[in-house]
């Protein structure tokens, strides 16, 4: 059995709210009221809406600022003004900013049902259409309404479209619980939008891995230091994206975290490492492993020098090698540890406690 449509008319009639909800719940909908714009707002973020019928001129407030503030919450939400005085000007403005459709007051029931029932249609139409096309595409929620951003991410991902913008958030406080989401793979958390949020992070991260479970976060629009990004990758974020990242970079780094990596400077990585080391065995005795990757002496060796971030050349010197033997060494630990660089390994080898 199909759900019925959720409307939401916005007027701040009180006479004709109470009869457009009696009339079109007889007619099978089930009809949210509003009589201005942050009423709205509050049951668009709560509540499946599928059409809004705004009035055109509220009192205090313009029917087509607040469809726009509506539609920034919703994109596939139809919206039908409603107008008692329609002229011609504010019928072409209102097709210019997306709605869907434009009535009198006095256009007769029998023809606003039907405008509602096509938008409903519609709306159910490209839900099952995108649902469809982005079955396998890697989904994509952005968290954030800072313009400029939503804007670069919304052609990079029409240039790559191996991507799919699966929906945008104003800010973190419009997710609800039952936007639950198994299908989303990367969360994208504009730092500027959600700085309030992020000043205590935990109790924000522990809610959108509980409503997007398979999601890796990341932070974007990010001038973070290194404490903070410290701070926010004990509590699951996956990488930091500058405001001004390049398409080349965003790719490269969107691939790297969505292939199971990390996504900072090599300076914080080797921070990281040292204060895990640290807390695993400060003092680094060597020990020898339970060959979980048939690793020689040398290699482990190798892997204990990689660990305290030295380079090829100062481990050369270290351990009186060539700086070829030791790339050599390098490359058979991550073909036998199945790796891809020396931040995995060293990761991979605290896991397994062979450092």
């Amino acid at each position: 059995m199909h759900e019925k449509p959720h409307l939401l008319i916005v007027d701040d009639d009180p006479e004709v709210l109470k009869s457009l909800q009696l009339w079109l719940k007889n007619e099978g909908f089930i009809v949210f009221t509003a009589s201005d714009k942050t009423q709205a707002l509050e049951i668009i973020k709560k509540e499946s809406i599928a059409v809004c019928l705004v009035d055109l001129h509220l009192k205090n407030e313009d029917g087509l600022n607040i469809s726009a503030d509506l539609k920034s919450l919703d994109e596939q939400l139809r919206i039908i003004i409603i107008t008692g005085y329609p002229t011609y000007e504010s019928a072409v403005e209102a097709m210019k900013t997306g709605i869907f459709d434009y009535l009198s007051k006095s256009t007769d029931n029998d023809a606003i049902l039907h405008k509602i029932h096509n938008a409903v249609t519609e709306r159910a139409c490209e839900i099952a259409h995108k649902e469809d096309g982005d079955k396998n595409k890697l989904n994509i929620i952005l968290i954030g309404h800072h313009l400029l951003v939503r804007e670069g991410l919304e052609i990079f991902f029409k240039e790559n479209t191996e991507y799919c913008l699966q929906h945008t958030y104003h800010a973190y406080d419009y997710i609800k619980k039952n936007d639950f989401n198994l299908d989303a793979a990367l969360l994208l958390i504009c730092a500027s939008c959600n700085d309030i949020f992020l000043k205590n992070p935990k109790n924000m991260f522990g809610t959108l891995k509980t409503v997007f479970p398979n999601a890796k976060m990341v932070i974007i629009n990010c001038d973070y230091d290194d404490d903070k990004k410290r701070e926010l990758i004990r509590c699951g974020v996956k990488g930091f994206f500058p405001a001004n990242i390049g398409k080349a970079n965003l790719k490269k780094a969107l691939e790297c975290i969505l292939g199971g990596q990390i996504w900072i400077s090599r300076k914080l990585s080797h921070k990281l490492l040292s204060e895990m080391l640290e807390d695993t065995n400060p003092e680094i005795i060597y020990k020898k492993p339970l060959n979980t990757f048939n690793l020689t002496d040398r290699e482990i060796e190798i892997l204990q020098a990689l660990a305290s971030g030295l380079s090829n050349f100062a481990i050369s010197e270290k351990l009186f090698l060539s700086e070829k033997t030791v790339k050599t060494h390098a490359h058979h630990i991550f073909r036998k540890m199945e790796v891809n660089t020396r931040t995995q390994a060293v990761l991979k080898a605290l896991e397994f406690h062979i450092l």
